[in-house]
């Protein structure tokens, strides 16, 4: 199962913007890339002539370089587009500091090349505004390179310098190419998978013939081998399972073993070391053959997406996994572990403390939620495995407490869920309202008469009875906790408004907010002195005693256009408020309204708050970090290793921290000192 690509909402509504190239080794002053690692890898690539140098493609525009194997890796500064994977890779045989890149979007994609071991990129201009599926090299010819296109087979005898179409554009069954693969023996007889059925060239594309018999018909074909050994033999994997021919795709015999769900295979190889052995990386996870197809072995149940052999290392091979990333072998498959340092592709929806430890959440890791839990402040995380309760549940929100380390509340965007032993177990927690009871009724004096004097009968007060009810929520925009004296206070913005749990969501009650229906955030002041701002349906709402009491909060945009609010330490700070068209700021809580002072430009203000000193405050203005020394009066950027970055939400866990984080839609959660 592909992830998602639909960001995270959560809390308030953020914008994700461009990142620029950094190593995980930049300064300590400036942002850090430190996880959780892993996430979805989708393309490998490795280079020929120094095979410990790997690139990786993910989601969301993500390319990655390492230099040791995979030991470690960097990112490298490609460039960005909306809702995109990078589903190629290609060195140069020939010229190691070459790099091709394909890309899908929603935006159509492109190939993409770089020079400079990646340090740079351009888009190639044959090849730009529609998607490329897959690349590949001629053995025999190392100039020539293929590329899979939506909009057919493209080719290049200059190391990719210009392309030509070389399939019909008039023929519709090749649009979209899928797979690629050259003969290596002869570079003329190209193959092309698409998504019914493979196709091939004897020719070097002046002609093309579709070579089906023996497939079923409607195969999605995900990818093509040809085996270096004996160019006559070719494999094929595909949505109805792995084929395999003797002839050049003449006739085409299916390989049985693998069950129907393991038969979405996204790539199939043939091991460099043993002569009949192959492997088939499906949504189930990778098998092994020794004999051709005859039997199969299970080696790892995670989807693989792409693999790669290290031709120095008879038995190594490199994995690209979805959901954790990059995979090792040294014996054929046989052990796989983890080599993620570095690299990360993971949607962060929210972070919260529990106790000592950070809590980070992503919403979509397989069919339920990834947990994870750092207990050096962000410097290192791991993820909780053997979570119970979560079975395809996609969680949006988490909160937690500096206290307790035990007690987790979380919410996908209908449900609430508890866990009491610090995210193992979680348990469906019913919304249970507490009503309110009438005013008391007060006792009388009731004159009776008996005989001839009046006798007065006190009359018992009713007592007022609190009546609890179940209530169904259709909206969770986000939790959130506030110490209140001794006490944990849990709050939730849900479509019913502002609701308050005092013991840890077992009852909740409904903040009393006039004219605010639903609220979609809320916005704490950095000492949890009381002072809260609820985002509301239709504005926003100021109390100044947790909660019991709110007030409306003139402010000169709609509700829907505030994506943040920092409340200040003290009263003799302003008011600030991240929104679409900029940062408003207030110097008199909320009375009068200035916008965009002191440098940040009108545009789009993702987050801010408060931190360090009393007057210090940050700003993300289109990936840009602002800070402001003076109470927002003035604001400079800040210098960084990073023109640009990804963050959705600047969040510090109190105001002792000395630590800014960053939590992002693919880069997990950055931190700076």
């Amino acid at each position: 199962m592909r992830r998602s690509l639909v960001s995270a909402v959560f809390g308030s509504t953020l914008l994700a913007v461009g990142v620029a190239a950094w190593a995980i080794t930049a300064p300590v002053s400036d942002w850090k890339i430190a996880g959780p690692f892993g996430g979805t890898a989708r393309s490998l690539a490795l280079d020929p002539r120094s095979p410990g140098i790997l690139l990786a493609g993910a989601m969301n525009s993500l390319v990655f370089r390492s230099e040791d194997s995979g030991a470690n890796w960097e990112l490298l500064d490609f460039p960005k587009r909306n809702l995109s994977e990078v589903t190629s890779l290609l060195v140069d045989p020939q010229d190691p500091s070459h790099y091709l890149a394909g890309m899908i979007s929603a935006d159509g994609g492109g190939l993409f090349a770089s020079s400079d071991k990646g340090k740079s990129w351009a888009g190639v201009g044959d090849i730009q505004e529609f998607g490329v599926r897959a690349l590949a090299a001629a053995a025999s010819q190392p100039a020539r390179f293929v590329a899979g296109t939506a909009r057919g087979v493209m080719l290049s005898d200059d190391s990719g310098k210009t392309w030509k179409r070389i399939s019909d554009l008039q023929n519709l069954e090749m649009q979209g190419i899928t797979a690629v693969a050259i003969d290596t023996a002869n570079p003329d007889i190209i193959y092309a998978g698409t998504s019914h059925l493979p196709w091939r060239t004897l020719d070097g594309g002046k002609s093309w013939e579709s070579i089906h018999t023996g497939l079923v018909d409607d195969s999605d074909v995900f990818s093509i081998y040809v085996d270096p050994a004996n160019p006559s033999a070719v494999f094929a994997s595909a949505c109805s399972g792995i084929y395999r021919t003797e002839n050049r795709g003449d006739q085409w015999s299916k390989l049985m073993g693998l069950t129907l769900s393991q038969r979405r295979t996204h790539v199939i190889r043939k091991d460099p070391a043993g002569p009949s052995t192959i492997y088939a990386g499906t949504t189930m996870g990778l098998f092994k053959s020794p004999n051709f197809g005859g039997t199969w072995k299970m080696l790892t149940n995670t989807q693989v997406n792409s693999m790669v052999f290290d031709p120095a290392h008879p038995g190594s091979m490199y994995l690209a996994m979805e959901y954790e990333g990059m995979g090792e072998s040294n014996d054929g498959g046989e052990a796989v572990k983890m080599i993620n340092h570095g690299f990360v592709d993971r949607a962060i929806a929210s972070v919260t403390t529990a106790g000592d430890r950070l809590v980070a959440l992503e919403p979509q890791l397989g069919e339920s939620s990834g947990i994870f839990v750092s207990g050096d402040r962000g410097e290192n995380w791991s993820q909780l495995k053997d979570v119970h309760g979560l079975n395809e549940v996609h969680l949006t929100t988490i909160a937690g407490t500096s206290s307790e380390d035990r007690i987790l509340l979380a919410a996908s965007p209908r449900q609430l869920y508890k866990s009491i032993d610090g995210g193992l177990i979680w348990k469906a927690l019913p919304v249970r309202l507490v009503i309110p009871p009438p005013p008391e009724i007060e006792k009388k004096n009731v004159p009776l008469k008996t005989g001839k004097k009046q006798v007065v009968r006190k009359t018992a007060g009713r007592r007022p009875v609190e009546k609890i009810r179940n209530v169904t929520l259709n909206q969770i925009s986000g939790l959130y906790s506030i110490k209140s004296g001794t006490k944990a206070v849990f709050f939730a913005a849900t479509d019913l408004g502002l609701l308050q749990s005092i013991d840890a969501g077992e009852r909740w009650t409904q903040s009393d907010i006039p004219g605010a229906a639903a609220v979609t955030a809320l916005f704490v002041a950095p000492d949890a002195d009381g002072r809260l701002i609820a985002r509301g349906s239709f504005g926003l709402f100021i109390s100044k005693d947790f909660g019991d009491h709110w007030a409306p909060l003139s402010f000169p945009l709609p509700a829907s256009d505030v994506n943040e609010v920092a409340i200040p330490r003290s009263s003799g700070s302003a008011l600030l408020v991240a929104t679409r068209l900029g940062l408003y700021s207030s110097p008199d809580g909320g009375i009068k309204w200035y916008a965009n002072l002191g440098g940040i430009p009108a545009s789009t203000v993702s987050s801010v708050l408060y931190g360090g000193s009393d007057t210090t405050a940050y700003a993300i203005e289109y990936g840009r970090l602002y800070e402001t020394s003076d109470a927002g009066n003035t604001w400079t950027v800040v210098p960084s290793a990073l023109p640009t970055t990804r963050i959705r939400q600047l969040w510090m866990p109190d105001r002792a921290s000395q630590r800014l984080y960053g939590i992002t839609n693919d880069l997990g959660v950055l931190f700076r000192n």
